[in-house]
């Protein structure tokens, strides 16, 4: 049940400090997850480049939740961060790939581009309390889509064809596991096509930072490049079934 214009407005003032503090939250999620994934799943040419960049999801989610500016922030610097904890990245490069990549391209851009195609943060969803209730089939699908991507350290399948394993394991995990909250396709299919777009973004800015490293263009697109969008765009995607999961609550403090 939606709250009163009046009880929004009064939450906003009891609770000033609660975007923020999601936000903090956000940053250090994003922080802790890259780093795990710049840890066993970065490029072996580009360092901190990871090909299946988990906090994609999350950064999507802060920018569509928290609006563009404080998405980017969070986004962005929890990217930063990752960087310098997984390899001790803080150089031009690093804040390339990161904070710009991260912050811009994963977080701001979603942002902008839902409010502008005005998509509903929820999808349309008719029962978003059901992935609320059920939060645990979401960490199942997140480790699900970490394990498939993994599996091709072993398979060593060649890029881009190693992440055709856990785009099907997101796909069908995600149908079975959420079918029950019924996004709109009003909502949803535009809001893949955005989290196709920011991928192609964040993956040219990936490019363009390895460049600055001293890669020839050409090389970087291919790698980082196309692994780099791959991995973004499965877990991309994997953050539009977070969308949901916003509660009320954080909704009327003027999060969103």
């Amino acid at each position: 049940m939606s709250v009163s214009t009046e009880t929004a407005e009064y939450i906003k003032k009891r609770d000033p400090a609660l975007r923020y503090g999601f936000a903090l939250f956000m940053a250090v999620a994003i922080a802790a997850i890259g780093w795990v994934m710049m840890t066993i799943g970065s490029s072996p040419t580009v360092k901190g480049a990871s090909f299946l960049w988990l906090p994609a999801a999350l950064q999507l989610a802060a920018g569509v939740w928290l609006g563009p500016w404080l998405g980017a922030l969070a986004g962005g610097l929890g990217a930063y961060a990752a960087g310098i904890l997984a390899y001790g990245g803080w150089g031009l490069v690093d804040i390339i790939m990161n904070p710009i990549a991260g912050g811009f391209a994963n977080a701001m851009l979603p942002a902008l581009l839902f409010r502008a195609m005005k998509i509903d943060p929820e999808l349309g969803a008719e029962n978003p309390t059901s992935v609320l209730s059920g939060a645990i089939r979401v960490i199942i699908l997140g480790a699900l889509v970490l394990i498939a991507g993994l599996a091709n350290i072993y398979l060593n399948l060649p890029m881009p064809w190693g992440y055709v394993i856990p785009l099907v394991v997101l796909i069908v995990a995600a149908w079975l596991l959420l079918k029950d909250i019924g996004l709109s396709r009003r909502h949803f299919l535009p809001a893949v096509g955005i989290a196709v777009f920011i991928c192609a973004v964040s993956a040219l800015i990936g490019a363009i930072g390895a460049t600055v490293g001293g890669k020839p263009f050409a090389a970087a697109l291919v790698d980082p490049g196309i692994g780099w969008f791959a991995g973004d765009t499965v877990s991309a995607i994997l953050g539009l079934y977070l969308l949901p999961l916003f509660t009320e609550r954080l909704r009327t403090a003027g999060i969103v």
